[in-house]
């Protein structure tokens, strides 16, 4: 499955010896997603996915029902007491009246959506995933079944987010693009260069040699105005929540940076903002060791000790 949660999930699949040396790099996004989904197909994909989740591939049943309860979901095979108890035929129900059912107040004039599906719904990120899930799984198997397992190896390298599609030692994956996916949906090869992308908030690089790393990737940065994006302590806020915003950049920095020289420059250009917007420098400095001592785990990989990251970090401050 390439679905990823966020950019964590990718940084932590990159921990992997796979990725130890990279031959290519790709990106590639769906044009339009939410608002070209066909109704028909949606619904057809997501009810098999769903009939998979109740019965086996000889077609017999695996479960009965399952059952939403307030701290975990479980399925069962026979029965259950539950009253938020579900079959695959009442989820079913529920996602075609909730394909069926969508509507837009335009002026005095309401409109039934047939194509596409509303992105400002809860769900919608959820059906994207699956739909586009189901293409790339047959894809998969198919692969498999005509004895071209080999080829469906070189694509164990790919994840996607949503609409985003991240291809990495792979250099068949844009022949087949058309193989995978829907002819409703556009997708485009967004890849900057041979050597680097941006994918989610991380920018990858290859060295001449595949040596692969990462940073941050803000589009902010391309911005020709500042952006007021962490508060000022002027302003009526408590500031313990403030100081914690400190930390929480400073742990996004450590797990998409793999150099140290990105973190510090990072965490330099953060902590001159904040010193600017009437921070304490001590106040920072406690929050930094706190970082350090409490999330070791991310600032080992730049064996270094506490005292001089401080330093680093805290030196040029003007």
């Amino acid at each position: 499955m390439w679905i990823l949660k966020n950019s964590k999930d990718l940084l932590e699949n990159l921990k992997s010896s796979t990725f130890s040396n990279i031959s290519s790099i790709k990106t590639y996004d769906f044009s339009t997603l939410y608002t070209t989904i066909p109704h028909a197909k949606l619904k057809a994909r997501l009810f098999d996915i769903i009939n998979s989740c109740f019965f086996n591939k000889n077609g017999s049943r695996k479960f009965k029902y399952i059952v939403i309860g307030h701290s975990q979901n479980y399925f069962v095979k026979n029965h259950s007491d539950s009253t938020h108890k579900y079959s695959e035929e009442d989820i079913q129900k529920m996602l075609e009246f909730l394909v069926d059912n969508i509507y837009v107040v335009f002026g005095n004039q309401v409109f039934q959506q047939t194509i596409g599906i509303p992105m400002g719904t809860n769900c919608a990120p959820l059906l994207a995933d699956l739909f586009l899930y189901s293409y790339e799984a047959d894809f998969l198997q198919r692969l498999v079944r005509d004895k071209k397992k080999a080829l469906a190896v070189t694509f164990n390298s790919t994840f996607r987010y949503i609409d985003d599609v991240l291809s990495i030692n792979n250099s068949h994956f844009h022949s087949y693009v058309d193989s995978i996916y829907p002819g409703e949906l556009e997708i485009k090869d967004t890849t900057e260069s041979v050597s680097s992308v941006s994918y989610l908030d991380v920018l990858l690089e290859k060295d001449l040699n595949g040596i692969l790393t990462t940073k941050l990737y803000d589009k902010r940065d391309d911005f020709n105005f500042s952006i007021v994006n962490f508060p000022y302590l002027c302003s009526n806020i408590p500031s313990s929540p403030a100081y914690g915003v400190f930390v929480s950049q400073l742990i996004r920095y450590a797990r998409a940076c793999s150099t140290y020289d990105e973190f510090l420059k990072r965490g330099m250009l953060l902590t001159n903002k904040l010193i600017k917007q009437d921070y304490q420098q001590s106040r920072l400095k406690s929050s930094f060791r706190k970082f350090y001592g409490r999330y070791n785990d991310l600032v080992s990989k730049y064996n270094l000790p506490l005292s001089q990251m401080l330093n680093d970090v805290f030196h040029t401050i003007c």
